[in-house]
């Protein structure tokens, strides 16, 4: 849900982007360049437009740039329906927007795994200090221990298939969103203006 158009003059003209226009430079072998000429690079290579949606998640800034319809009276009960619909699937791709990427490269695993080993540690502190159940009660230490460690596996896995649903959720509704649009677009249901933010 990209406006292409805005993407590219941000990107020249942003200095939020001046990494990504230095290797948009370099790619095009130019220094003079225009936002038309940004606009065919980034149709050529998507990992550009990857790129610059991580720079907006990383600023908290939202990649999708379509704003809700206003469904009009002359507007027929289909395409009021279907105007209707695209607001709502809007309004779900902007809550579901971190989820856009799946959990493959995902922290997940090193942030759960901190605060589990956070938490051993801790625990170790406490009862190394404060008790003598390392001499009285070992095993059941350790057992304490393990059963941790079992607890932030089971929350790691919870959290990545949370992920994952989110994700299907999102690539679901983007695509179907996508194409109502383009749909919509082609056949003046709404105008290029009407969808897109400048």
């Amino acid at each position: 849900m990209i406006n292409i158009q805005k993407v590219s003059n941000q990107i020249l003209n942003d200095g939020l982007y001046n990494t990504l226009l230095f290797e948009i430079k370099e790619k095009l072998f130019s220094q003079n360049i225009t936002p038309l000429m940004i606009e065919e690079l980034l149709k050529k290579e998507p990992s550009l437009l990857c790129e610059y949606k991580e720079i907006n998640r990383q600023s908290e800034l939202s990649s999708i740039q379509v704003k809700e319809l206003l469904v009009k009276k002359s507007d027929t009960s289909e395409i009021a329906q279907i105007k209707r619909e695209i607001n709502e699937n809007i309004q779900v791709l902007k809550n579901l927007e971190n989820f856009e990427g799946d959990s493959k490269n995902s922290a997940y695993p090193i942030w759960i795994g901190s605060i589990g080993v956070m938490i051993i540690f801790m625990a170790h502190n406490i009862i190394a200090l404060f008790s003598e159940l390392y001499t009285t009660h070992e095993s059941v230490v350790y057992l304490f221990f393990g059963v941790i460690l079992l607890l932030t596996y089971f929350g790691y896995v919870k959290i990545k298939n949370n992920h994952d649903i989110k994700h299907r959720i999102f690539t679901a509704t983007h695509v179907k969103t996508k194409k109502m649009i383009e749909d919509g677009l082609k056949k003046g249901d709404f105008s290029h203006k009407e969808i897109f933010s400048d």
